[in-house]
């Protein structure tokens, strides 16, 4: 079978912005409930409608009380307050502190009028309906400020933030119920290979499992999408198509599997020329591994093309496609990589004129992160298992002396 002319090594520059010009659909914004927003990215900044506390609240049990009525208090000279009332977290009235009163509270309570300190119940000696405090209590000790946690009208999270386990906490305390989200992205991923089997617990000759699309699947999740599992396709270019095609009709991108090279049975590029409406934008990117990654639009869908080795895989993934799932989302990838101590010496494999991908291993030292090369064929999934992550090389570069400091991109 004949291959499609399109295999022509471009800038990896160049390929993230063709992506963020052919990728301008922005998937719908929703309101999530609370408890299933874990993890989605927010659509809008939010910002705090109350002070959080509401009220100044009591940050121990003990008794709330005036300083001023215990400034003179000693273990020689006690000073003895009335025991007014109880008041918990459930307690809405507002209690009133008078003159050699006290009033016992629990954390989290709300702190009477009046008072402005709390003696800790440890602290404390209660004889009847009295209590005797030997020691002065501060104004403000043991008590939580209204305000001191969150203002209101204070910006808490921004647009495009993950949402995390503490920031729901905080979205509760703060009184949301919804937030606006952006949708996530439904990404189909087709396998292509005759080699290839679902069947997983058994390894035969010449049925190989299919691995890479649970990496790719786990990547998806990670990185805020609903990845939908396709299936696999044989080498054939027609059944190709027809898998492609049928995808872009139901998810908002496509990820293919293998058979983006050159080589015999490598048809994707191919299977793309036979769909209405699609078109590749590029084939091959200047990086190793990963080069033979390709990106396409069909019926209006973004499509990456990902090789089969495992090195190359991984890298398409990180530098192509999450770049055009976050453009779905209307984000952009904002990594934060850890600085670490190249901890040897590394020579760059060839080709000089492209952006060299290096596995890393990461070892915390007590001043500084140590990342030692991993090397190998792209083949040998171990690399990235050991791997902390990746550092990416610049074109021209041929060596790295050890000491260097350099980006280690997380690889979770």
């Amino acid at each position: 079978m004949a291959q499609a002319k399109t295999f022509k090594y471009i800038r990896l520059e160049d390929a993230l912005s063709l992506i963020d010009n052919h990728v301008n659909n922005v998937l719908p914004i929703e309101d999530v409930n609370l408890p299933e927003a874990y993890g989605r990215f927010l659509a809008e900044d939010v910002i705090s409608k109350v002070d959080l506390p509401l009220r100044d609240m009591a940050h121990f049990d003990g008794y709330a009380l005036r300083s001023i009525d215990v400034a003179s208090a000693s273990p020689k000279n006690p000073v003895k307050l009335r025991i007014k009332a109880k008041v918990y977290p459930s307690t809405s009235k507002i209690e009133v502190v008078g003159p050699g009163e006290t009033i016992y509270v629990t954390t989290g309570s709300l702190m009477p009028l009046n008072a402005d300190g709390i003696l800790p119940v440890e602290a404390s000696i209660v004889r009847g309906e009295h209590l005797e405090v030997k020691y002065a209590v501060k104004p403000g000790e043991h008590v939580i400020k209204a305000g001191s946690d969150v203002k209101r009208g204070e910006l808490i999270l921004r647009r495009g933030h993950r949402l995390r386990a503490q920031d729901l906490a905080l979205l509760a305390l703060i009184g949301y119920g919804k937030v606006k989200a952006y949708s996530k992205p439904k990404v189909g991923i087709l396998s292509i290979g005759d080699e290839l089997t679902d069947e997983y617990g058994e390894i035969r000759l010449g049925r190989i499992p299919c691995g890479h699309a649970l990496m790719i699947s786990s990547f998806v999740i990670r990185d805020g999408g609903t990845p939908l599992y396709l299936g696999i396709t044989p080498d054939d270019v027609n059944l190709i198509a027809e898998a492609i095609s049928k995808a872009a009709d139901s998810c908002d991108m496509i990820l293919t599997i293998s058979g983006a090279s050159k080589g015999e049975k490598d048809y994707v590029d191919h299977a793309i020329s036979k769909i209405n409406d699609a078109k590749i934008v590029f084939h091959g990117i200047m990086t190793k591994p990963g080069r033979q990654t390709g990106f396409a639009i069909v019926k209006g869908k973004p499509m990456v093309m990902l090789p089969g080795l495992s090195h190359s895989t991984i890298v398409g993934y990180q530098l192509i496609a999450r770049r055009a799932m976050y453009k779905l989302m209307g984000l952009t990838v904002n990594e934060k990589p850890l600085k670490a101590v190249l901890a040897s010496d590394l020579k760059l494999p060839s080709p000089k004129g492209f952006k060299r991908i290096i596995f890393m291993r990461v070892e915390d030292r007590e001043k500084c992160y140590l990342a030692w090369p991993i090397g190998g064929e792209s083949a040998l999934v171990s690399i990235p298992v050991r791997a902390y992550g990746y550092a990416i090389f610049n074109e021209g570069i041929e060596d790295v002396k050890e000491g260097s400091i350099i980006n280690v991109y997380l690889l979770c």
